[in-house]
């Protein structure tokens, strides 16, 4: 080993230290996110949602649907208040489009469509884009087609890992991931607070969505919810039977958008520049010291490619 590495051509040389080095930086650098979002978790104080004023807060309360109108994960057609959804392809033959190999993503898509939290106090419209979140559970499994055969596949809790061997084959090569937070779940939030309980519009202009509108078309579209509802299933039916995700996604988010409105002005959503959105479908302690145990991983795993690469380092040049 020691005589191929003091022979490699130049650049090879410099892949086989720079590609640990790589990986190396990758963990730390997700260690120190983990780090930091432990450190915001545990110095951000838990408040009442009915008593808490406008500005950067975490709360600590149970997920909930809006309305009672739970979504439906695309890929196992779970009830939730939050997905994320992947397939991915392992190419039977590699070509200009994939000439490295690996799994590729075909189809994706991460829930944007708002939920409460509510504890005893009150609910908060949780708008979760760009959300640090870490769900209930989690599947990875793979099957002959786009769309999954198996729509009940096994579960895993947020500690615990993927599976350590995946293998493709000529009838297996699509994979699926799909995270998720369920109605009902325990659900920590941290992020920027608003509770507009001093806004001058009154409770007949709730719809914000809906600026300019009349009284009377208000009403109107208060009658036509549970059409609007029922044609957001039909659209999340039609996604999963191999439809378009993102169309699904976002006709869902429009009608649970108008509808949580009706229920409270409060939201929470991403703050400013270094004020992530955080949601844990946990309590804050315990999402706190996953964080710090997740940190404290990456930067002990991060040694082991920056051995190889001293290592090699050292046949070269030692």
């Amino acid at each position: 080993m020691s005589g191929m590495i003091q022979n490699a051509p130049f650049v090879v040389f410099v892949l086989m230290v720079l590609f640990p080095l790589g990986m190396a930086a990758l963990l730390v650098v997700a260690g120190l996110n983990a780090r930091r979002q432990a450190a915001l978790v545990t110095s951000t104080k838990s408040v009442p949602i009915g008593m808490a004023e406008d500005g950067y807060r975490q709360f600590e309360g149970t997920a909930e649907a809006i309305g009672g109108q739970a979504l439906r994960s695309p890929l196992t057609g779970s009830e939730c208040v939050w997905f994320e959804a992947r397939v991915e392809e392992m190419p039977t033959s590699r070509g200009r489009d994939n000439s490295g190999g690996g799994w590729r993503t075909v189809r994706s898509l991460t829930s944007s469509a708002p939920l409460l939290v509510r504890d005893a106090t009150g609910a908060c419209i949780v708008r979760v884009s760009g959300a640090d979140v870490t769900p209930r559970d989690k599947s990875r499994w793979i099957g002959a087609s786009l769309e999954p055969e198996d729509r009940n596949p096994a579960r895993l809790g947020m500690q615990e890992s993927w599976p350590m061997l995946e293998v493709s084959t000529s009838t297996n090569r699509f994979r699926y991931t799909e995270t998720r937070i369920y109605p009902g779940d325990p659900l920590t939030v941290v992020g920027q607070f608003a509770s507009h309980r001093f806004d001058a519009r009154s409770d007949d202009e709730r719809d914000v969505l809906l600026e300019g509108e009349t009284a009377a078309d208000l009403e109107a579209d208060d009658e036509t919810d549970d059409d609007d509802a029922a044609h957001a299933a039909t659209a999340s039916s039609a996604g999963r039977s191999g439809g378009d995700w993102a169309s699904m996604g976002a006709e869902r988010e429009d009608t649970l958008d108008a509808l949580a409105l009706t229920v409270t002005k409060a939201e929470i959503r991403t703050g400013g520049r270094g004020k992530p959105l955080i949601l844990a479908a946990t309590s804050a302690s315990t999402h706190a010291y996953m964080s710090e145990m997740g940190a404290q991983a990456a930067f002990v795993i991060a040694l082991v490619p920056l051995g190889i690469a001293a290592l090699v380092l050292y046949a070269r040049l030692g």
